[in-house]
């Protein structure tokens, strides 16, 4: 069975003027993983702490 595509071919020495697939903007990742790392880190320092308070 054949696939077929909406998009029309492309020409050599064209542009692609689409979304490139392999360099996406990923800095709201980076941001996201970072907010997420400190509140783990947070909260493993507050058990820490409970713990060595409770000792």
């Amino acid at each position: 069975m054949e696939t077929q595509t909406n998009s029309p071919k492309k020409k050599p020495g064209q542009k692609q003027t689409g979304p490139q697939t392999g360099e996406e903007n990923l800095q709201g990742t980076f941001a996201a993983v970072l907010i997420v790392g400190g509140i783990i880190l947070l909260s493993w320092f507050g058990v820490f702490g409970l713990f060595l308070e409770r000792a």
